[in-house]
């Protein structure tokens, strides 16, 4: 019988110790490596490396094999490296035949001859895989396992434990420690071979497992968010609905009624003027509703046209709050507009100020805020609409004596069809503040509200004088 090598089960000459007895296979083609993805080209596999103690060069060839099958069907790159293993023995024959081998297949191989060489090396740079030996002269085998699974960093690397015991308490150890597999010694090049790609392949389709988990969750939060909003969207229209519905028929009832009472009844002239005035004031009611229903779709689908032109701005608030204060429904309340802190009155002439804005939605901004004002305010309370000027902006103040709003609930105003809890009894659509908003964004304006349940609210308008047309 011919006699074997030393790399072949038994120590070459000189070396003592638990050497690994590594059976060498020749002539079997061995699989190929699994690989991790990586920007950077991999180093050839088929390079020559000697192995310590193998004269004869019976240890497996490299792997020339560059169609790698595996895990690389997974890979969503093109370019790859070989997976990176941690060998953990303090016998130094061991390791260098082990890496040898591992070297030959392709891998990228490290070597630590302590346990706490082995750590700070894990920590340094993790490892894909480690191949740990139960006795150590520092620190037991278990031990280092132990602490590699306690630390995030390392706590998912797969560790196959190698030891010349084959006694099953130690084997349940090993695994109740958290290393994947067992290896006794001697054990043969295929086996060792065969158990390190399998882990690995396990361990990569593992981490992408992991990071597909990790998407599904961030999409499944985004799908729940979307849902929900969707459920809060479609619950505020069928309130809005409810709510237009409400406000369309006060109006229209209002107007039969009064067509009705012209009709079949005899009146004076003044009676039939105020009824007149009735019907009037409440189609103007219906065309601002219309209005607003109107405006919001636009806003909603990104249609809102900005047009700015010249206008004079002292004109545009007395004549919109003349308009608003003749209307029947507020003629109980007073609205003024004060002008750089003198009011504005009917017999006194008025100054002359030219701005560049966009009228149809100044109009927005300021008939919604003055008819919330007027809206929520007592009988004979007074509101006002203040205005300053500044260099480049105009200041506007629309204060009120009303009810206020729950600081709680401040932060929703602006949300279409939301409406405070406090005003449930009110007639309202809950657009306007949602309106207002998007205009004076539409300007380049900005706005805030200080609001107060036992003093009323404010709301602060600021606009450039004069406003750009929108760029496309």
């Amino acid at each position: 019988m011919a006699a074997r090598s030393p790399a072949v089960g038994h120590p070459p000459p000189g070396l003592s110790g638990g050497l690994m007895g590594i059976t060498d296979y020749t002539g079997r083609e061995q699989p190929a490596r699994p690989t991790v993805s990586h920007r950077t080209a991999a180093p050839s596999p088929s390079e020559k490396i000697s192995a310590p103690g193998d004269p004869t060069g019976k240890m497996p060839a490299a792997n020339t094999n560059r169609n790698r099958p595996g895990l690389d069907a997974y890979a969503d790159e093109t370019e790859v490296i070989p997976a990176k293993i941690l060998i953990i023995d303090d016998v130094v024959a061991n390791l260098q035949l082990l890496a040898t081998l591992l070297m030959r297949q392709g891998y990228e191989v490290r070597k630590a001859i302590s346990g706490d060489m082995a750590l700070k090396s894990a920590l340094a740079d993790p490892p894909d895989l480690i191949l740990l030996d139960v006795r150590i002269p520092d620190v037991s085998g278990f031990e280092v396992c132990l602490e590699l699974k306690a630390n995030p960093q390392t706590a998912d690397i797969p560790v196959i434990f190698i030891s010349a015991l084959d006694d099953s308490l130690d084997k349940v150890e090993a695994f109740s420690v958290g290393g994947v597999d067992y290896v006794t010694k001697p054990f043969e090049t295929v086996e060792v071979l065969a158990r390190v790609e399998t882990h690995l392949r396990v361990h990569q389709l593992q981490k992408r497992l992991a990071v597909r988990n990790r998407e599904l969750q961030v999409l499944t939060g985004s799908l729940q968010r979307s849902l929900n909003r969707e459920k809060e969207l479609n619950q505020l229209k069928s309130e809005f609905i409810s709510i237009v519905s409400h406000e369309f028929r006060t109006p229209l009832t209002a107007i039969l009624t009064a067509a009705e009472l012209l009709e079949h009844y005899e009146w004076s002239r003044e009676e039939q003027l105020e009824h007149f005035r009735q019907i009037h004031s409440e189609v103007s009611h219906l065309s601002s509703l219309l209005e607003d229903v109107l405006l919001m779709g636009r806003i909603e689908s990104s249609r809102l046209t900005f047009e700015p032109a010249p206008l004079s701005l002292s004109t545009f608030c007395y004549r919109l709050t003349r308009n608003l204060g003749m209307q029947p429904r507020h003629r109980d309340r007073r609205l003024v507009v004060i002008w750089e802190g003198q009011l504005l009155r009917d017999d006194a002439p008025l100054p002359i100020v030219e701005a560049t804005m966009d009228e149809k939605l100044l109009r927005q901004i300021f008939t919604n805020l003055l008819s919330n004002a007027l809206k929520y305010s007592p009988p004979q309370s007074t509101i006002e609409l203040e205005v300053l000027l500044q260099p480049t902006t105009a200041v506007f103040f629309v204060r009120d004596r009303g009810c206020g709003i729950p600081p709680t609930e401040q932060k929703n105003l602006f949300t279409p069809f939301y409406r405070a809890s406090n005003v449930a009894t009110v007639q309202g659509t809950g657009l306007g503040l949602a309106i207002v908003a998007n205009c004076v964004e539409a300007h380049g304006g900005t706005l805030m509200l200080c609001s107060d349940p036992a003093s009323g609210t404010t709301v602060r308008v600021v606009l450039p004088l004069h406003a750009s047309p929108q760029k496309d």
